[in-house]
């Protein structure tokens, strides 16, 4: 690939992540506006009209040929795990949406970055600089330093939300499908078990009277809300390196974090605020590495001189 091609499509996964964490992190007001449903059925809902959504989009595309025949074994076992993992976030984020927790699932945020970042340097044996080692060692240290003194804060949702999009976002490095192929067949895996959960309990998808027509059709967009972000990470997790895709998701808690502090009103701890400056702290010495390197190179050259 020619350097111009190769910065393009750079530039492309970049800007492809920042928007999908953006989305993801600003969504928590959606799930709000429409928290009078349970955590349980707003799930089934996004999960079936997001099935719907993307099935149109591989109809559209003409891509049903070509994902039947490149599915294996491999790709089925893959995808149903991420399917599980997506769950298990898209869970978590809602209650935590509905109930006021949105501190808590922009720290859980902070957990998956640092976790994709320690599975591309252990796993995919992704070069490390200093400047990338310190940033890592600073916002491990502030997230951890959070779990311990922070006291009022649901560590459940953290780690609910920060495992399970960590392991989901390596594990997109990981197939061969398209973005939206992907989405489908974890779609499928998803529809299938919240089938059962809905026929093997006492669940139900009901909108309640008094719902109101504009909420209603909120809910039945929730489809397009679910999926366009995670088509953009999908995106971006192919032309990105498992670091960059970590450094990238950091966007995501900045973003809850001001939804948190603005819109829901939640307290911010001097411990909290404290762990989210050191992360900033660690993404800008990334951000910044070319310049802090040549910066380094030219005051020793400045030294030998003297």
């Amino acid at each position: 690939m020619l350097p111009l091609n190769r910065h393009r499509h750079y530039f492309v996964g970049v800007l492809s992540g920042i928007l999908a964490n953006v989305l993801l992190g600003l969504s928590s007001i959606f799930w709000k506006y429409i928290g009078s449903l349970s955590a349980v059925a707003l799930l089934g809902y996004r999960v079936y009209l997001s099935l719907l959504t993307v099935f149109l989009v591989v109809y559209a595309g003409r891509e049903l040929r070509a994902l039947f025949a490149q599915l294996n074994i491999r790709l089925l076992f893959l995808h149903a795990v991420a399917a599980m993992l997506i769950a298990i976030n898209w869970g978590a984020f809602i209650w935590a949406s509905i109930h006021g927790r949105v501190l808590e699932s922009s720290l859980g945020y902070l957990v998956a970055p640092i976790l994709s970042v320690a599975i591309g340097i252990v796993v995919y044996k992704e070069p490390v600089t200093i400047f990338k080692a310190l940033a890592v060692v600073i916002m491990l240290a502030s997230v951890m330093g959070l779990f311990v003194l922070s006291g009022d804060l649901d560590m459940r949702v953290c780690l609910g939300i920060g495992l399970a999009w960590g392991f989901y976002s390596c594990l997109k490095k990981m197939t061969s499908l398209s973005v939206f192929s992907g989405l489908l067949l974890e779609s499928l895996v998803l529809s299938f078990f919240c089938a059962l959960v809905f026929v093997f309990s006492d669940v139900s998808m009901t909108i309640p009277d008094g719902f109101g027509l504009w909420r209603t059709l909120l809910v039945f967009s929730c489809g397009v809300v679910s999926i366009v972000p995670l088509a953009l990470f999908s995106f971006s997790a192919k032309r990105l390196s498992a670091m960059s895709m970590g450094l990238s998701q950091f966007v995501l808690p900045i973003t809850q974090f001001f939804v948190a502090a603005t819109i829901y009103k939640q307290t911010v701890s001097t411990v909290t605020m404290v762990a989210l400056l050191a992360v900033i702290i660690g993404l800008l010495v990334v951000v910044f590495e070319s310049v802090l390197r040549k910066q380094c190179c030219f005051n020793g050259r400045g030294q030998d001189e003297v």
